[in-house]
């Protein structure tokens, strides 16, 4: 069903207005005075509001025949699909199209479908007036009109949006309810990274919440100075990223793993140092970051020392030769490699005093230095298979505290709430091999993680 449409394919009875809008196409408008040509634009979109008033009057009257598909033949399922597939609208405009044809020519509106056709109202302006009173009764809708279409003449779509929410509030209290609750049901968030590294946003916040968000980001979206080049956009998204740095420096925001949200960024210690061929550092799961950008986050960063090896020959190597692999938690060489690192790192990124990783049995808690430690190595839920992310898990020992069990990362695994569970009361088997694989054998007992309803520890 795709449309190719000419002006030769339109029904007769429009083909005059095919042929004037050829003639308008056609005149040369260079020769016109600015007044002249100005004047032209505001008439044109004048005559343009009549004729989508025209073709709204026209779809209401398909879609009351059910006549929607009736030019091939066939009877389509719903107008808004019919529009969706011949005119290629996408379903919320269709949608919108639909709703409001259906509210000016076959519902109360009447008073603003007679504007809408004279000229002088645009199709936003009865969008929202359709949107905003289609759910209040007749009669409120009805009593209303006059005094709304009075104002669409004076105030823009979205001071009239304003006027229409207060009415309804007044005139309709529990449609405005029944309204807020839609919105608040209808708010989501859609944070991905994308192929290149970046972060896409998408989302809708219900009013309230919108407004508290755009109350904050107002102050931090200010331009600097008066030689600010930053579009709007970008000045919100820096807002934005400014207002979350913000929060998490302030420490107020809930732990998580039993630290407070951090930021999470690898490094090579070469990059640190700024050796030439320096590879850089991980971004916590988004990818690469420059080398020169890891020693900038570092000038105002605190920085742990975890001591993996990667690269044999480099300067994380052991003085006497050997190169373990993972060996951030082997046993009698992590404090070699510890003060190897110690002493690298220049002063000022925290070169002493030494920060342990290893507190063994004086205390029960893993310390922030071993989670940031576990979050390097583990880099999630170890649990063969299991891809729940850094912030879902906890940190578990292998033998049990009580049981005698050091509080060091040989003894430390990172398993999401659901695994923790299931090794703690369903009897699963987590143990670690000297290659540093994690093995989990299931218990015999009912607590089993389900992968779509993971159970809370």
């Amino acid at each position: 069903m795709e449309s190719n449409w000419s002006s030769d394919s339109l029904p007769k009875e429009l083909g005059p207005l095919a042929e004037a809008v050829d003639e308008l196409a056609a005149q040369d408008l260079d020769g016109l005075a600015d007044a002249t040509r100005a004047e032209r634009v505001l008439g044109l979109r004048r005559l343009v509001d009549r004729l989508e008033g025209r073709w709204l009057s026209e779809l209401a009257g398909v879609d009351a025949r059910g006549a929607a598909g009736a030019e091939q033949g066939v009877q389509a399922a719903s107008t808004a699909g019919w529009l969706r597939n011949r005119l290629h609208l996408g379903a919320g405009a269709a949608h919108s199209c639909v709703r409001t044809a259906r509210a000016l020519f076959r519902g109360p509106l009447t008073q603003t479908a007679q504007a809408l056709c004279a000229g002088e109202l645009s199709p936003a302006h009865a969008s929202v007036l359709a949107h905003g009173t289609h759910d209040l009764p007749i009669q409120v809708a009805a009593k209303a009109e006059p005094v709304l279409v009075e104002a669409a003449r004076r105030l823009d779509p979205p001071r009239l949006r304003r006027v229409v929410a207060h009415l309804r509030q007044v005139a309709a209290p529990e449609a405005a309810d029944r309204h807020a609750d839609r919105q608040h049901t209808q708010r989501w968030l859609w944070v991905a990274p994308t192929l290149e590294g970046m972060v896409a946003l998408q989302g809708l916040l219900e009013p309230e919440a919108g407004q508290i968000l755009l109350a904050a980001l107002e102050p931090l979206a200010r331009p600097h100075t008066g030689d600010d080049a930053r579009s709007g956009p970008q000045r919100r998204a820096d807002a934005l990223v400014e207002l979350a740095r913000r929060n998490l420096e302030n420490g107020q925001l809930p732990q998580t793993g039993g630290v407070r949200p951090q930021l999470l960024v690898t490094v090579d210690l070469d990059s640190l140092l700024g050796h030439p061929g320096a590879l850089g550092g991980e971004l916590g799961g988004m990818g690469p970051l420059s080398p020169e950008a890891c020693r900038r986050l570092a000038c105002d960063g605190a920085v742990t020392r975890v001591l993996v090896s990667r690269h044999p020959g480099g300067h994380q190597g052991d003085p006497g030769g050997h190169h373990p692999h993972d060996d951030v938690g082997r046993e009698g060489s992590l404090a070699r490699w510890l003060q190897t690192a110690m002493d690298l790192l220049p002063p000022v990124l925290g070169g002493a005093p030494s920060q342990p990783l290893d507190v063994g049995r004086a205390s029960r808690v893993i310390s922030p230095a071993q989670r940031s430690a576990l979050a390097v190595r583990d880099g999630g839920c170890v649990v063969p298979d299991c891809d729940r992310p850094l912030a879902w898990c906890e940190g578990h020992h292998l033998v049990h505290w009580a049981d005698g069990g050091p509080t060091d990362l040989a003894n430390l695994a990172l398993v999401c709430r659901a695994h923790h569970r299931a090794v703690h009361e369903g009897g699963w088997q987590l143990t670690r091999g000297p290659d540093g694989r994690f093995t989990a054998t299931p218990g015999h007992r009912s607590h089993a993680p389900h992968r779509r309803h993971p159970t809370a520890a």
